[in-house]
């Protein structure tokens, strides 16, 4: 249930985002005194049509087009579903013969509401620091070359600077001139043991991992709003 109402909240973000006037949600649909189903949204178009709207954190059902046909035939209004495309091509040719106008949400974007993927964050983030502490951030401008990443990698790896020497085919000596360029360079901190230049290359490399991931995420939110635009232009066709 929660799940359910966290998508349709996002829903009707979007469909405001589009030029849409949410009316009503959770709309019950009531035909000589008895319920006969229910609506998330009703929503009216920037040109003035009305529209009720089926909000699918998921995909698409044969089911779920005509449940969309059925409830916006009973209120006489507009079908419109929000979803993660169809479930299979059976649904696409039913949302197409019944006209059940379909925002196709990627992949990629997920039906939750910013506080809910805020504390999942918190909560990966806490995990992480419960065991290794804070990720450590890079100085500023200092990025990890390919050859800093090998060497963090192979230490984590490791249970000995003799272990990690063997891995790099690097003498112990070299090994310790290296992780001293990375302490030099202020990425590394702390004493020579191994033990906890091990601890801290885990942390080092999760704030990487943090870094790219936001990045990701970035480009990712980029394409959404070019997505929602396509969208809002097709709707307005």
């Amino acid at each position: 249930m929660k799940r359910g109402l966290s998508s349709e909240r996002v829903a009707v973000g979007i469909l405001e985002r589009m030029g849409f006037k949410v009316l009503d949600t959770r709309k019950k649909i009531v035909k000589d005194g008895v319920e006969v189903g229910e609506v998330d949204i009703i929503a009216s178009s920037p040109e003035g049509e009305f529209y009720a709207v089926e909000v699918k954190a998921g995909k698409a059902s044969v089911s779920d087009v005509r449940q969309a046909y059925t409830s916006a035939l009973l209120l006489g209004m507009k079908p419109l579903m929000i979803c993660k495309g169809f479930a299979d091509a059976a649904a696409e040719t039913v949302a197409k013969e019944l006209d059940v106008k379909v925002l196709a949400i990627p992949e990629y974007y997920m039906l939750l509401e910013v506080e809910e993927l805020e504390l999942a964050v918190r909560s990966a983030l806490q995990e992480s620091s419960d065991e290794l502490g804070p990720p450590i951030p890079l100085p500023y401008g200092e990025k990890l070359t390919r050859e800093d990443l090998k060497l963090l990698k192979v230490v984590i790896s490791s249970n000995s600077v003799e272990e990690a020497a063997s891995k790099l085919k690097l003498t112990i000596q070299e090994v310790w001139r290296r992780v001293n360029g990375l302490r030099s360079r202020g990425i590394i901190k702390g004493s020579w043991s191994f033990e906890k230049l091990k601890l801290q290359a885990k942390r080092v490399l999760a704030y990487k991992e943090l870094e790219d991931r936001l990045k990701r995420i970035e480009r990712r939110l980029g394409r959404v709003e070019q997505t929602l635009e396509e969208l809002r232009r097709k709707m307005g066709a």
